[in-house]
């Protein structure tokens, strides 16, 4: 039973993930009706022209830059989180905060059996999913699409209406409840600041946002594996 448990959590985990594959989707059906090239449109929002020319030292430290920008945003979310509690505490009382959390979207995956290849094999294909569609969809979307289209605009304003629309995927009010909208909004939008101004720093090139995004994540679901080992 325990073993099916995590097998089912796992696959939500792994439908879900493969679910946000409609980033990438839905924008090259725009495209395609646009009549754009989707093969110049699919590389470009990844990586710009101008971007193309970096050698492998140059994509290294892109990566290696990621990684460690995933690291910082773990230990700043945890750090944004617990103020966020305490100020919603503080302001709306502790059964309102209790009330955003369970209203949030519960991650957290039941004990798998003390089998230390089962747990690994779980890290090792949830790190995987993560990065190839999770993070890579909802940057290539949120940050490759969207905030380039709306930074011809304005840049404060591409920034600020690709963060909320990132957001509100995350904590769309109606899907979950309005304590929990209220309570993590801020978490996500900064989340999604961090991430497009990143982004506009490497002049459009998602590489080292991608990573960021999948390092975050992949941090999240490691620990919550490594505890059972």
């Amino acid at each position: 039973m325990l073993l099916l448990d995590v097998a089912t959590s796992a696959g939500v985990f792994f439908l879900f993930s493969a679910a946000e594959l409609i980033f990438i989707i839905i924008p090259m059906i725009v495209f395609k009706l646009q009549k754009k090239d989707l093969k110049y449109e699919f590389r470009h929002r990844i990586i710009p022209n101008e971007m193309l020319d970096r050698n492998f030292w140059f994509r290294l430290a892109d990566i290696i830059m990621g990684i460690f920008i995933g690291v910082f945003f773990y230990y700043f979310g945890g750090l944004l989180a617990v103020t966020i509690k305490n100020v919603i505490i503080k302001i709306m009382g502790e059964e309102f905060y209790n009330i955003a959390s369970e209203g949030s979207v519960n991650t957290t995956p039941p004990p798998p059996p003390p089998d230390p290849l089962i747990i690994w094999t779980l890290i090792i294909v949830g790190v995987i999913v993560i990065f190839t569609s999770v993070a890579f969809a909802e940057e290539f979307c949120f940050r490759g699409v969207l905030l380039k289209e709306f930074n011809h605009k304005n840049k404060i304003f591409g920034v600020v209406l690709s963060s909320t629309l990132f957001m509100l995927f995350h904590v769309f009010p109606g899907i979950v409840p309005w304590a929990t909208f209220l309570t993590f909004w801020l978490y996500y939008f900064a989340f999604g600041v961090l991430l497009s101004l990143i982004t506009m720093f490497q002049k459009g090139d998602l590489i080292v946002s991608i990573v960021a995004h999948g390092t975050f994540n992949s941090i999240i679901w490691i620990v919550m594996y490594t505890r059972y080992l």
